[in-house]
């Protein structure tokens, strides 16, 4: 069952069999703060000033300084992309799409995708062609033609539990058929209990792509918080950037390769 209802602060909310979902409507009092979130249980999900002048902002873990808009922002210099990106949130990396552009989101839950919408503009408002994806991502990829991304961007892993799947060594297999060969791999992990750096590097390096991590400060002007990403690519040029803080990699021997028939969260407990 589906349905929108009050609760607390919430002017949205839906029920279905992957949780519960609210929209919140917050600092309503300060137009220059006003904002709406979307959250799955403690989970941010994106976030919209409602302000004009600030309403396509990037905002959360994906401002112009986090991995992905660093990546994003590179990319398009070179003309229209091609880009995937696996869990929708409030589509808040539509703000980065120009004339041209390709922006395929893969979600799994329906509702995110009408609340995304409904109570947020990053989709409607964005430049670029916009196709949603409904379904497990790995699967929906598996059975598709290679995309060609320029940039494929994971979002999957900022909540309390991992889809493991999704960063195993076949879940990578997948992932690289569907990169142009100069392609980018972005993944964010930002996690307040798991410390994802050594299965990321030790999926990377199975692929034989190069990998940063790639750290950014809260700014609450911006509506930014503090973002941990890794990218990955075979042209260790791409992953070059300016004023960025420097995140060490796991050593080799803290790197680990997941399988579908081998994964333990146990190892990298912060």
């Amino acid at each position: 069952m589906q349905a929108d209802e009050s609760l607390d602060d919430a002017i949205a909310v839906s029920r279905n069999f992957y949780g519960v979902l609210r929209v919140k409507e917050e600092e309503a009092g300060d137009p220059n703060r006003h904002h709406r979130t979307l959250m799955h249980g403690r989970i941010v999900h994106g976030l919209q000033f409602q302000a004009e002048n600030k309403r396509l902002l990037p905002t959360a873990y994906f401002g112009r300084n986090s991995g992905a808009g660093r990546i994003l922002r590179a990319a398009r210099a070179q003309g229209p992309i091609r880009v995937g990106i696996v869990e929708l949130g409030v589509g808040t990396l539509a703000t980065y799409g120009r004339p041209g552009d390709s922006y395929r989101f893969y979600e799994i839950n329906p509702e995110v995708i009408r609340l995304a919408n409904r109570y947020f503009t990053f989709l409607t408002d964005c430049q670029a062609q916009v196709e949603h994806i409904v379904g497990d991502a790995r699967l929906s990829l598996e059975h598709e033609p290679s995309q060609q991304f320029d940039v494929l961007i994971l979002d999957a892993f900022s909540g309390d539990a991992i889809p493991a799947h999704l960063l195993t060594r076949k879940a990578g297999e997948i992932y690289r058929r569907h990169l142009k060969p100069e392609g980018v791999l972005a993944v964010h992990i930002s996690n307040l209990h798991f410390d994802l750096r050594p299965v990321v590097a030790g999926l990377g390096e199975h692929l034989g792509l190069v990998s940063a991590a790639v750290f950014s400060k809260r700014n609450d002007e911006l509506g930014t918080k503090n973002s941990l990403w890794m990218v990955l690519s075979r042209d260790a040029d791409r992953l070059q950037f300016d004023d960025v803080d420097e995140v060490p990699l796991p050593p080799n021997n803290r790197r680990f390769l997941w399988t579908d028939h081998r994964s333990n969260l146990f190892e990298i407990l912060r």
